[in-house]
């Protein structure tokens, strides 16, 4: 007799252009066969359909997606969720920062109002507790890992043609943070001082294939963990900031909370890209662009500068981090719990936070002795403990072994 794995219910949010993460995930636990997999997205779909789904299976698992960037799709389906009889609900959450778009408060609601047995956080289990603890629901901390068949090993060091890599988008200025944004600078100064060659662009992202080749063409690559120091499981700061941006409109403005938002969601990504061109010159304003626009210091100054930071330790290791692991691309990173995964000057050139050794962390990422001997052990680390694979099967144990 054939033995089949847990009947599980993947349900993602899935539209054109997405972070390449959530495929990961659900790669993962369509890969191994403690799961028996089926998906679906919820982008279409009606509370009374899922509610009658729900019946045949033992688990369903919230990808990262139905939360991240929009909670529209997410909420309806709460009562039918709720209605469940038997199915353990794990719910990963995504992005999980204080955001002006995407309610904090919402997402715990909605972690109650669906009985979620699990909350699985990517931070540390302190925040996540802090955020996500509730009754009858087990927080878990459950962080990024390896997709080891999408980013494999790249060439030596010396082989690579840029010296020092980045592809992404700066912070927010409403996040209260600016740490990833000083290390893109710092690192690009020091590294135009003595005439490395580089590319850096903090207004791009790449598609995991493009992200790959882009990887495995640097030596070294920049980041820092993925968060902010001010976290709170409701929006009060939250709130504050986004009255006063939406003070500081002029003009017609689109709002990401609007039916235009919606709509772009559905789009292609060709379409979707001349759109946002259109909006950040044309004479009707779109909330988002806006937003970012706001200096760092004016809001920090106002709202962030006199305020505690988070009881607890609020920042993550992030599947960049993992990304390049994959490819051997070191990683000059800001000092770092990492979410206790990542060891600074074992598994990454570490920068203080001070930034008083950047030079020095720079110079080191360029000795091709020391950055192959580092980035191959950490590769054969994260190969024998943190892929998506490793938790996948971590979480098949949660969910058999919880009554």
């Amino acid at each position: 007799m054939i033995k089949r794995g847990l009947r599980t219910l993947i349900l993602t949010l899935a539209y054109p252009h997405r972070a390449s993460y959530y495929d990961d995930w659900r790669h993962a636990f369509e890969a191994i066969p403690h799961f028996d997999c089926q998906v679906q997205n919820i982008l279409n779909l009606r509370p009374k359909r899922l509610e009658r789904r729900l019946r045949d299976f033992d688990a369903v698992i919230l990808l990262h997606s139905c939360s991240s960037d929009t909670l529209d799709y997410l909420l309806p389906l709460a009562p039918a969720l709720a209605a469940r009889t038997h199915a353990k609900l794990f719910a990963f959450i995504g992005n999980e920062f204080n955001s002006p778009y995407v309610s904090m408060a919402r997402r715990v609601a909605f972690l109650r109002d669906a009985r979620a047995d699990f909350a699985a956080t990517q931070l540390l289990l302190e925040a996540g507790e802090f955020l996500y603890k509730a009754p009858g629901c087990r927080v878990v901390s459950i962080p990024h890992a390896l997709n080891p068949l999408a980013f494999q090993p790249g060439p030596v060091s010396r082989n690579r043609r840029t010296d020092i890599g980045f592809k992404g988008f700066r912070y927010p200025p409403y996040l209260g943070d600016d740490d990833r944004n000083r290390m893109l600078q710092a690192v690009s100064d020091g590294a135009r001082r003595i005439n490395l060659k580089t590319d850096i662009s903090e207004d791009q992202r790449l598609d995991r294939e493009d992200w790959a080749t882009f990887l495995g063409n640097c030596r070294a690559t920049i980041s820092t963990e993925t968060g902010s120091w001010y976290l709170e499981p409701d929006d009060t700061l939250m709130r504050e900031v986004h009255t006063y941006l939406r003070s500081k409109h002029s003009g017609p403005t689109l709002y990401s909370d609007g039916v235009l938002r919606r709509l772009a969601r559905r789009l292609p990504n060709s379409v979707k890209s001349v759109l946002w061109q259109v909006l950040k010159r044309g004479p009707v304003k779109f909330e988002m662009f806006e937003d970012f626009n706001t200096g760092f210091e004016e809001l920090n100054n106002r709202f962030f500068i006199n305020r505690p930071r988070a009881l607890v330790y609020s920042k993550a290791v992030s599947s960049r981090h993992f990304d390049a692991i994959g490819k051997t691309t070191c990683q000059i990173l800001l000092e770092g719990r990492y979410n206790d995964i990542l060891v600074p000057g074992q598994h990454y050139i570490s920068v203080k936070p001070d930034f008083s050794n950047v030079d020095d962390a720079i110079r080191q990422s360029q000795d091709h002795s020391l950055t192959d001997a580092m980035t191959k052990a950490t590769y054969d680390y994260v190969m024998a403990a943190h892929t998506h694979e490793h938790r996948a099967r971590e979480i098949h144990s949660l969910l058999v072994s919880t009554p």
